[in-house]
């Protein structure tokens, strides 16, 4: 059974990817009245969702079953706001919400060094992780099913460098954090080619959620996933790649460029339009 899950999993990431870049018919002039239904179709419910009972799991913080796997500073790179002190550390799931962690002691100076701004609460907060993961899940499946629900939706589970998941480093993997070998499923991921599907693998973490549908199928519960296909973070393949090449790369109609680079020039002309406003 554990194969044919491999590949179902492989198989799902695969047509998802697909119908994400099917863009609908472009509207004639000549029926003007169906442009809402060309543009948002509305697609029936399926049956089972009439009735279903939801949890929801953001897993950075729902259970560490597994803190051998927390992230590190270096896991931080490339999510907001783009540094993390050097005394950075998880946060215990016992601490009060709005208790500073440890390292917020000077962190507005070491910000300012770093030529950043963290103003409040809310921007300081974004630092924290709690090495929520996949275990974690795995640890509670008793527990959630004496709850009577019969399916959990997940909060993005795709490898990236924040706390909330939506700026992918990869779509295709569930994070290296969240499973039980971050170390060699990044050396497992170097070695693919995201634009090459003969080289792609499944890493220990994507595996391990694929064992973790199997035993929610098992219970009967449904699983689905949350994502953002119209999102990338900094960290992204193809976005590297477009920073790198500008207007020569492969992948410049991905993102709204408003700007390219002139190489002849001093500095960066290179602008972008990012999710509502937000540059990273």
């Amino acid at each position: 059974m554990k194969s044919i899950y491999r590949f179902s999993f492989s198989l799902l990431i695969g047509i998802l990817l697909i119908w994400s870049a099917c863009a609908p018919p472009e509207p004639s002039s000549a029926d003007e009245d169906s442009v809402a239904e060309l543009e948002y179709p509305l697609l029936p419910a399926p049956e089972w969702s009439h009735d279903v009972v939801w949890y929801q799991i953001f897993a950075e913080r729902f259970w560490n079953g597994d803190p051998s796997n927390d992230p590190t500073r270096e896991d931080l790179y490339g999510a907001y706001p783009g540094f993390a002190p050097e005394n950075w550390s998880t946060t215990p799931w016992t601490q009060d919400w709005y208790a500073p962690d440890d390292y917020w002691d000077g962190i507005e100076d070491w910000a300012k060094d770093n030529r950043m701004d963290l103003p409040g609460f809310d921007q300081k907060v974004q630092l924290r992780r709690y090495g929520g993961d996949l275990q974690g899940v795995f640890d509670r499946l008793d527990y959630l099913d004496s709850l009577g629900i019969t399916a959990i939706y997940f909060n993005p589970l795709n490898d990236a460098p924040s706390l909330h998941k939506y700026d992918p480093r990869h779509w295709r993997h569930i994070d290296r954090n969240f499973g039980p070998d971050p170390e060699g499923d990044l050396e497992l991921i170097a070695k693919e080619n995201p634009a090459d599907p003969s080289t792609w693998v499944m890493t220990a973490a994507d595996q391990m959620f694929a064992d973790l549908i199997y035993k929610c199928h098992k219970r009967g519960i449904r699983v689905i996933l949350d994502y953002s296909w119209n999102h990338t973070g900094r960290e992204f393949w193809a976005w590297k790649d477009l920073l790198e090449n500008q207007e020569k790369s492969d992948y410049a109609d991905w993102y709204w460029v408003k700007t390219f680079d002139d190489p002849a020039t001093e500095g960066s002309e290179f602008e972008y339009r990012g999710w509502f406003g937000v540059p990273s």
